[in-house]
């Protein structure tokens, strides 16, 4: 027993030396290292969830999907980011009108230019962002095939770790809003995105 807390007061001893050092570099590394000036390339994986639109009689449905992507960002000062994405999905689409229920599937093909906010020059930060673009929708519902290119606008919050003065993670809940020709109700596409940066 003497044993058992006598290892449980070391392990806590060891535990406290390491967060004392953590802190310490990252006090002197948040006064020596910014991301000022710097440029970042990066691969983006977003999850968004489906919603439901509806006009002239006519609801539409657009299920969930999962978009891959790739960006450009450049920080003009160590609080704020400018970074233009392209992002692809597809997903299916169930259209109801009249009583009768008709399913196809549908192409996104999105571009956003976004405003990063960092609130703390540290290299792990909150952040927040919001940003415009369009998205266009393409697909096929029961041998009728349609195309439309949409304004959308976009916002969210989450966090950046510049984990290395090279390499970055960066993770958004964000919202995006774009609005179907001939519809009455925007669509609102939610989820998490998560993005792999290499910083020059």
């Amino acid at each position: 027993m003497r044993d058992r807390a006598y290892q449980v007061s070391i392990i806590k001893k060891v535990l406290l030396i390491l967060v004392a050092c953590l802190t310490m570099a990252t006090i002197a590394s948040a006064e020596e290292w910014n991301r000022s000036g710097s440029v970042e390339y990066y691969g983006l994986l977003q999850n968004m969830g489906g919603d439901k639109t509806y006009g002239s009689g006519v609801t539409m449905e657009i299920g969930s999907t999962s978009a891959i992507g790739i960006g450009y960002g450049s920080n003009f000062s160590n609080h704020l980011n400018l970074n233009m994405d392209m992002w692809f999905g597809s997903t299916n689409v169930t259209g109801k009108a009249f009583g009768v229920t008709v399913k196809g599937d549908t192409t996104l093909l999105g571009w956003d230019a976004n405003l990063d906010i960092n609130i703390l020059q540290s290299r792990f930060t909150p952040i927040v962002s919001a940003g415009v673009g369009f998205i266009s929708f393409s697909g096929d519902v029961v041998g009728f095939p349609f195309s439309e290119i949409d304004l959308s606008y976009n916002y969210g919050g989450g966090f950046r770790w510049d984990i290395t003065d090279h390499f970055l993670l960066k993770t958004i809940y964000r919202t995006t809003r774009t609005t179907l020709k001939e519809t009455d109700k925007a669509l609102m596409l939610s989820g998490a995105a998560i993005s792999i940066c290499f910083i020059f």
